[in-house]
């Protein structure tokens, strides 16, 4: 009999010792929010992790999605394209912008909506969509070259939600990039947001967007904004967390490892790259439709808590239940079989053998 629950998640942050030099630095500069020297800072070593020329920090990754989808949107039209198959803070994001979410399906095999998806949708639309919202699985990286490739053949602008990937980057193009750095992200400073481009002229604007719309050293309001900044705090969180992150990544990819290992010959699947090519805070398995019910029961009974971390889908959240959509058979398919595992640097090897005796 187990006596103690293994949980999902343990997000875990820089303790006081580890945040003291920054927090000293504040101190003696006196700024604390308004684009300081530590957010500025932040911002450099954030850009150069990601491979991209020019980044905005913004407050949290729903309106990092929001910013950028303002400023890339085609103006006096409707529709976001965006998969049925995401966080629901995603469809939030296109409503903010004033957008209307169009939901598509996913590929079962990579979780995300595909420009092949994307490009058969657009003959059923009465009208041209505005832009199409792009959403990464769980922290695996975009696919930017099939994404610029689509906007270049149909002239719909395409943003990233790539909300749990910002490790997993490696070059952006003009293409914003949209991350997460909550704190149950492999970056979490506890809550925030970042847009990667090589844009220099949307990462301007967004960053103006950010402060009310000031641009330049006028306190003149250009465009439209709002105060989506983060403070000196946020980023003495995130140059701290910036410091540990080599030994962060080495962990997670040795429990990965550990997980892949016990796997071996099973029936359930990982995302492909996982462990190799990135990593993530939330291990997920995708378990065959015909196991699906006993596996959960086996968790339950063995007191291990587990997730189904995007739910069933957007369309089916009440906020969302009238918002035009296409044909989701996938999602309706793949998403109560995408089950999150415990994932986190507390587990044992005991925990581990003990979650994966319950997979099939």
């Amino acid at each position: 009999m187990h006596n103690e629950t293994i949980k999902v998640l343990v997000p875990r942050l820089p303790n006081a010792a580890a945040l003291q030099p920054y927090l000293a630095r504040i101190d003696a500069a006196g700024i604390y929010s308004n684009y300081g020297p530590l957010s500025r800072e932040f911002s450099t070593r954030l850009a150069q992790l990601a491979g991209a020329p020019y980044v905005t920090l913004t407050s949290n990754g729903t309106s990092a999605i929001e910013l950028a989808l303002r400023a890339r949107a085609l103006p006096g039209r409707r529709y976001c394209l965006m998969p049925a198959y995401t966080f629901i803070a995603s469809a939030h994001a296109v409503c903010n912008a004033g957008l209307t979410p169009m939901l598509l399906d996913v590929s079962q095999e990579t979780l995300t909506l595909t420009p092949q998806i994307a490009e058969a949708a657009l003959s059923n639309l009465d009208e041209a969509p505005a832009a199409v919202l792009v959403i990464s699985a769980f922290g695996a990286p975009p696919d930017q070259a099939a994404w610029a490739e689509f906007e270049a053949r149909t002239g719909i602008p395409v943003v990233f939600d790539a909300a749990a990937a910002a490790t997993a980057l490696h070059g952006v193009g003009k293409q914003p990039v949209c991350v997460s750095l909550h704190a149950t992200k492999v970056l979490g400073i506890g809550e925030g947001g970042a847009i990667f481009s090589s844009d220099e002229n949307l990462v301007q604007r967004t960053t103006a967007m950010t402060g009310f719309g000031f641009v330049g050293a006028e306190r003149v309001s250009a465009i439209r904004g709002g105060n989506y900044r983060i403070s000196e705090y946020a980023a003495a969180v995130g140059l701290a967390v910036l410091g540990g992150l080599p030994a962060r990544l080495a962990t997670l990819s040795s429990i990965t490892a550990a997980y892949q290992a016990r796997l071996q010959g099973k029936a359930v699947r990982l995302q492909s790259g996982v462990g190799d090519e990135w990593v993530t805070m939330t291990l997920n398995v995708i378990v065959p439709a015909e196991a699906l019910q006993v596996t959960i029961e086996k968790l339950d009974a063995a007191k291990i808590e587990w997730r189904r971390w995007w739910g069933p889908g957007c369309h089916r959240h009440p906020a969302f239940a009238d918002v035009p959509r296409g044909d989701l058979s996938n999602t309706e398919a793949i998403a109560p079989r995408v089950i999150g595992l415990p994932f986190h640097d507390r587990l044992s090897e005991q925990d581990l053998d003990r979650i994966t005796r319950c997979l099939p």
